[in-house]
């Protein structure tokens, strides 16, 4: 698995082109050195950022895991002490499963691709 979707905010998205929706964070584990994805809107008028582990702690986005997937922001928190991105990343792996965003079907198919 390529990309881990961390957190996923809809919005008013109902699929199709959107500036402002959806908000995504996701963990990327082809891209070690700037794993954390941050993307908003989908299609025309797409914005985000790649962070490494040092940057994405001094985002926002850090602290949204926070609510938002607690399980993830636990993993990254633990993995901090050891800077070991490569720790994070398996337990990110690991534990998506039992905790896969909760997303309506049919946007799901938009966001997976």
């Amino acid at each position: 698995m390529a990309k881990i979707m961390l957190a996923v905010e809809i919005g008013h998205w109902t699929g199709g082109h959107n500036g402002q929706y959806p908000q995504l964070i996701e963990f990327d584990t082809t891209h070690l050195d700037r794993p954390f994805q941050v993307s908003d809107g989908w299609g025309h008028g797409l914005g985000g950022a790649a962070y490494s582990l040092a940057q994405f702690i001094n985002t926002p986005y850090y602290l949204k895991l926070k609510t938002e997937a607690p399980w993830a922001f636990a993993i990254i928190e633990q993995g901090l002490a050891q800077q070991n991105i490569d720790a994070i990343a398996a337990a990110l792996s690991m534990q998506y499963v039992d905790h896969p965003p909760l997303v309506p079907k049919h946007l799901m198919e938009y966001l997976l691709g």
